[in-house]
């Protein structure tokens, strides 16, 4: 019998049963979506210490497998130093394969490192994507740069 390393660790994940999913999970690291259970588990302390390194490590993998959620994370955890130094260009790498697939947090962090300087965007490119994120879903996160880096004379 083959055991789905995945589905099964997330009925026991569901259930609070945080040590067995943990198990299973780190049996099949090689599924993207293991690796990417492994760096929430490692980012909430659930199953394993609290240890934003290893969650960014995993988030990392299943980033690369194109997971949306993990590419958040990843990019998240590179421009807010989580368990890595900050570093905007990776978290720009990162954000772009999220921003691609429309997700508008990745948007707003990466309008913000572009409107810093950083990640190899412009200015005119971050007025480009808050405006989207602005004319699509808002936010407050969104506003704020947009207003903070005045965006709106660009």
């Amino acid at each position: 019998m083959v055991v789905d390393f995945y589905v099964t660790g997330m009925k026991y994940y569901e259930v609070g049963r945080f040590k067995e999913a943990f198990e299973l999970f780190s049996k099949a690291i090689e599924d993207p979506k293991c690796a990417y259970a492994l760096g929430t588990m490692y980012y909430n302390g659930q199953g394993a210490e609290r240890n934003f390194t290893k969650s960014t490590e995993y988030y990392a993998v299943a980033a690369e497998a194109g997971i949306l959620p993990a590419q958040v994370s990843a990019g998240f955890a590179y421009a807010n130093s989580m368990g890595v130094p900050e570093d905007f260009d990776k978290a720009a790498y990162f954000l772009k394969m999220a921003v691609v697939q429309g997700e508008p947090a990745a948007k707003v962090t990466l309008a913000e490192i572009y409107a810093k300087g950083f990640g190899g965007g412009s200015r005119a490119e971050a007025a480009v994507l808050i405006r989207e994120v602005l004319a699509t879903t808002g936010g407050e996160e969104a506003y704020d740069v947009y207003s903070r880096y005045e965006l709106s004379k660009i």
